[in-house]
């Protein structure tokens, strides 16, 4: 091979991860998330049928590009660009009020989704809030990929190694037996994930897994930490799931705290961002209390009140010159 044959190569391969890394600043890549469908007795993991239609609804009058979770997959590998405004709708647990009220209007649409079962709650009895095996093999055959949620759906954050794997391996071997070969991408229950269960996760080949923390995807981030807007009928109307769909993710680095699980009370977590800290705003739900310093482009937040066994969610977002949102979320759990 000539020198001038190596440095064209060179070249081309410069340019092609320079052309994946302005589609990942320039483009809108959201991560839906719904739960039961129609039901109403759960109104923080519920949403109506009618406003779930409205938004498949939208995404297909703006010919939003709606694709299988696995060209996330890809994406994230580099080995394939995303067009603006692509969205992917997943499905955790399998309630029956999905495959009744929300699968017909993704059939119809013709609409890729997956969805995320843990094998020890699906049923075939007659009142199960649960789909069962058949009903999943109908979703897979008509665009759905039935992915794993581990099988019992308990916390997977403090187990010990040997369950850990367990939960996932004999999940998988359930779903693949009664349904055929589905893709290895996971979904943490309840969202719970710390830098030990990632590690189990990507050592078992995993190729992404989720969360449960709002904000639009970035291709350097966490692949094992994947965040979804989750939507219901509170955080789920109209006006705010268009907002969504618009949301860019806001690169933070040098981020202080890269774990999802603290001991205490508190926690003082800082990171950077391209802009000037006070134009970012953060806040925190569950009654944390929060202060916010802000140095250059330098963000802290101060975190106290954080109570054991509760999830907090942090949002901070940046309002550009142009009106758009970027968005950085990140959960946490106190654990002690």
């Amino acid at each position: 091979m000539t020198f001038e044959s190596v440095i064209k190569k060179v070249f081309f391969i410069f340019l092609f991860f320079v052309v994946i890394k302005a589609n990942a600043e320039e483009s809108n890549i959201t991560v839906l998330m719904y739960h039961r469908i129609g039901d109403d007795r759960y109104p923080s993991t519920s949403i109506s049928k009618k406003l779930f239609e409205k938004h498949i609804e939208y995404l297909v009058k703006e010919n939003i590009n709606v694709l299988p979770i696995t060209e996330l997959s890809k994406y994230l590998k580099n080995e394939i660009s995303l067009t603006n405004k692509t969205v992917f709708i997943t499905i955790d647990d399998a309630y029956r009020s999905f495959f009744q009220n929300g699968f017909p209007i993704l059939k119809k649409n013709k609409l890729p989704f997956g969805i995320f079962v843990s094998s020890e709650y699906v049923s075939s009895a007659e009142k199960s809030e649960f789909m069962s095996w058949s009903m999943l093999k109908e979703v897979s055959n008509s665009n759905g990929l039935i992915l794993n949620h581990s099988k019992s759906h308990e916390s997977l954050v403090g187990m010990d190694i040997l369950t850990l794997k367990k939960e996932i391996e004999q999940n998988q071997i359930e779903i693949e037996k009664k349904i055929g070969k589905q893709p290895k991408i996971f979904s943490y229950p309840y969202g719970e994930s710390s830098k030990t269960v990632e590690e189990v996760i990507k050592m078992l080949n995993y190729d992404i897994a989720f969360s449960q923390h709002s904000a639009p995807i970035h291709i350097d981030q966490n692949k094992y930490r994947l965040p979804r807007y989750a939507l219901n009928d509170e955080f789920g109307n109209l006006k705010r799931f268009k907002m969504i769909i618009q949301t860019k993710p806001l690169e933070i680095f040098e981020s202080s705290f890269d774990d999802s699980i603290v001991n205490t009370d508190k926690l003082d977590f800082s990171f950077l961002t391209k802009f000037p800290s006070e134009l970012v705003n953060c806040f925190v739900n569950n009654s944390a209390a929060m202060i916010k310093k802000d140095e250059g482009e330098k963000v802290t937040l101060y975190l106290s009140k954080l109570k054991s066994g509760v999830r907090y969610r942090i949002n901070c977002t940046y309002i550009d010159q142009k009106g758009e949102i970027l968005w950085y979320g990140k959960m946490i759990k106190r654990v002690n």
